[in-house]
């Protein structure tokens, strides 16, 4: 992998063509034989927005410490809108339990921290309800992590919303920030994989959408 790094290394932002360079989400189309482009038909859209949000936040040597590795793993992950959802809602989790908590701390805000890590794992549209009522007590800044809740209150689609994770990834700027973020979005690609095995979550009322 290092040598294909030093070989090919991602760069930031978009590129008229190949010669000149490639995001990450432009290297998965190579991967996968198709046209250059940041928008692989191959990708789920939700990954892929949250993979080029962070690819353009991280620096050089970040991005292909720890973008780089998971390329091959965002081929051929394009799903259903139900695992568009799903994927929604971990990009959610991520953002309410990890990363908030760890931007409260560094401001010394450490109960509110804890209250919000120990939050239960967000995995329905009730789930963000809740999150959205306890960020707007105790968490009510930055703003970015609120209006990723309220656009997925207001049926958004989650490609739409989901950038708005890497804000809260930017502003705290360091290697456990983007080790998480790496991390969420290997979770979301391998989210396809799982959502195949066993029925979507569902409300208390037995609804079998994710959404509801």
């Amino acid at each position: 992998m290092h040598r294909l790094i030093e070989q090919y290394p991602l760069q930031r932002g978009s590129h008229p063509s190949r010669d000149d360079g490639m995001c990450a989400m432009e290297m998965v189309a190579w991967l996968a034989g198709e046209a250059h482009n940041d928008e692989p038909e191959c990708a789920c859209p939700v990954v892929s927005a949250l993979v080029r949000a962070c690819n353009d936040a991280m620096s050089d040597p970040s991005r292909n410490r720890y973008l780089r590795p998971l390329v091959p793993q965002l081929v051929h992950t394009r799903a259903n809108a139900t695992v568009e959802r799903l994927r929604g809602l971990l990009a959610i989790d991520c953002l309410v339990r990890r990363l908030l908590p760890r931007w409260l701390e560094r401001h010394h805000r450490v109960e509110e921290a804890s209250l919000l890590r120990h939050m239960r794992p967000i995995e329905r549209m009730s789930h963000v309800r809740a999150a959205s009522r306890m960020i707007t007590t105790y968490a009510d800044d930055p703003r970015a992590a609120q209006w990723v809740l309220e656009r997925a209150l207001d049926g958004t689609p989650a490609e739409r919303y989901v950038a708005g994770v890497v804000q809260l990834a930017r502003a705290l700027n360091d290697g456990d920030a983007w080790t998480e973020m790496a991390s969420l979005a290997g979770r979301m690609a391998a989210a396809r994989i799982q959502s195949e095995r066993a029925p979507a979550p569902s409300d208390a009322r037995g609804s079998g959408e994710v959404a509801q």
